[in-house]
């Protein structure tokens, strides 16, 4: 007798084997056979609903848990710049020199850039998860330049870290050059926040056969096998109360950003 499941699929058949001859060819046999093959189709159908449902409210659990997280740390980043902000406007108020006006003023910038930052990945966030991906526009250009003044923003963020960068781009890139400014941004802040300064983080770039390669290496302690396949995915922080780590949507964005050019991140 086949048992078929509800979606009309064939799982398998029932059979029963006896070395006694017997006649099977009556309606209560038949219907009997029938009835045990539909109380299998239907106990295997509501295993499957149970796994599913089980995994749906894990799935569930853990999107709560990761946007509790996500809010916490949001309003903690933002809440710095925001009182550095409020207390230079008031140091402002009350400051005659020129010259203090000016360094105050560059801290402000520096906190409203930091602001902006925040704010930028988590639009790219939403743009990538609710609108079909990060969009890009894209021209054949030169990336030298735009990788450079990447590697020196970093450099002048971080002067206590050595960068070191080498390019060997030969032919034009059909890309988003500020996309992949802000993948590279992405990949070296998360450098300097987990690798040690007593090692040089090193940057090279590639093209060859129309392949654009770009890689960011650096020394630390090594990432535990079990977060390398969660390492691209939104909010991940290998260690959550690591406040260093930020939002944990750097290496996500970075990770989309390559994906819309038709690349991947390893």
């Amino acid at each position: 007798m086949p048992i078929i499941l509800a979606d009309g699929s064939f799982f398998g058949t029932l059979c029963a084997i006896d070395p006694r001859p017997a006649r099977l060819n009556t309606p209560q046999t038949i219907g009997m056979f029938k009835l045990f093959a539909e109380l299998i189709a239907i106990h295997l159908e509501a295993v499957d609903r149970l796994a599913a449902s089980e995994a749906t409210l894990l799935g569930e659990r853990e999107t709560s848990e990761l946007r509790e997280q996500f809010i916490a740390v949001l309003g903690h980043d933002l809440r710095n710049p925001l009182a550095s902000i409020a207390a230079g406007t008031k140091m402002l108020a009350k400051e005659d020199s020129k010259e203090a006006s000016g360094e105050i003023l560059e801290l402000m910038q520096k906190s409203v850039a930091r602001m902006s930052a925040l704010i930028d990945n988590v639009l790219d966030f939403a743009r990538g998860r609710l609108g079909g991906g990060i969009a890009l526009k894209r021209s054949p250009q030169s990336l030298e330049p735009v990788l450079d003044h990447v590697a020196a923003e970093l450099r002048a963020s971080s002067p206590g870290r050595k960068i070191e960068a080498r390019f060997d781009l030969t032919q034009p890139v059909d890309c988003d050059g500020g996309r992949i400014g802000q993948l590279l941004s992405n990949l070296l802040g998360n450098s300097i926040a987990h690798g040690t300064a007593a090692s040089p983080i090193r940057v090279r770039a590639t093209t060859q056969d129309g392949e654009f390669q770009l890689s960011v290496a650096n020394s630390g302690d090594p990432i535990p096998p079990k977060a390398m396949d969660r390492l691209f995915q939104p909010f991940y922080r290998v260690s959550a109360g690591d406040s260093r780590q930020g939002l944990g949507l750097g290496l996500y964005i970075a990770s989309e950003i390559a994906r819309a050019h038709g690349g991947r991140s390893a």
